[in-house]
């Protein structure tokens, strides 16, 4: 009997440690560190340098960016997303699709216009022209797109060294970046348990605010994307014999509704 509820207590400790690693804060936690170390043995540190996990204070609130890199070609501000499963989403689209095993589906942000906040807080704050600030977003997980997605999304790391290696037209200087460098770690609020935990709830009065305004908006509204059959969201799709756009259900298979483009 003894054994038995050792053995019990054994598997209760592994999964609690095993659910507690794979916490979604975690997971990203694995896939900023990841990105920052191959972001640091890939690029010349002579020619880029690498900003990471930047808390940042805006307009009386304050924003979190993942990775900055910048270098002489540009300034590269990166969102990362360590997920698996598959992808659906757009550019236009304000929710993301992620499909995992067995089907279960969540949506999210899409992460484009999440990092899109970013690039202004970084336009702010260095007060440099938005042409020469990149919008990139890197998936280090299992992840696959299943629809077209912006070449400014990543699919692996190798994927994200391409996108800035590509761009080699001069733009900066290099006294430009050791300022702009400078005047971001002078601005960066130090990241310790209490800035990240106001930063948390800085995000949770973000989230209410929207919420009412959306709430007090007119009921009836409906999107002209969502689903003719189940009210779902939509992606754009092409036909993969004519190749003509179209809007799809993101839950195809299970749901087959369709509207054309306009």
């Amino acid at each position: 009997m003894f054994n038995y509820l050792l053995k019990s207590a054994v598997r209760s400790a592994i999964r609690a440690a095993e659910q507690s690693y794979n916490t979604p804060e975690r997971k990203g936690a694995r896939g900023e560190r990841r990105v920052h170390n191959a972001l640091s043995s890939v690029l010349d540190e002579n020619e880029y340098r690498i900003l990471s996990d930047l808390i940042l204070p805006v307009s009386g609130s304050t924003t979190q960016l993942d990775h900055l890199v910048l270098s002489r070609f540009g300034i590269f501000v990166i969102e990362t997303k360590n997920m698996s499963g598959w992808i659906f989403g757009s550019a236009d689209q304000q929710k993301w699709t992620q499909v995992q095993k067995g089907g279960k589906r969540r949506s999210f942000q899409n992460p484009l216009r999440q990092n899109h906040a970013h690039v202004k807080a970084v336009e702010s704050i260095l007060e440099v022209d938005l042409k020469m600030l990149h919008n990139f977003v890197v998936f280090t997980g299992s992840a696959e797109p299943k629809t077209d997605m912006p070449e400014n999304v990543a699919w692996g790391l190798r994927d994200l060294g391409k996108l800035i290696a590509v761009r080699r037209q001069i733009v900066f200087s290099d006294p430009q970046l050791n300022a702009f460098v400078e005047k971001l770690q002078g601005q960066a609020l130090e990241n310790n348990r209490a800035v990240r935990r106001q930063h948390l709830q800085n995000l949770e009065k973000k989230a209410t605010a929207k919420t009412v305004a959306q709430s007090s908006g007119p009921s009836d509204a409906v999107s002209q994307t969502s689903c003719p059959k189940c009210g779902g969201e939509m992606v754009k799709r092409a036909n993969r014999k004519r190749g003509d756009p179209f809007w799809g259900c993101v839950k195809f298979p299970k749901c087959r509704g369709t509207r054309k483009v306009a």
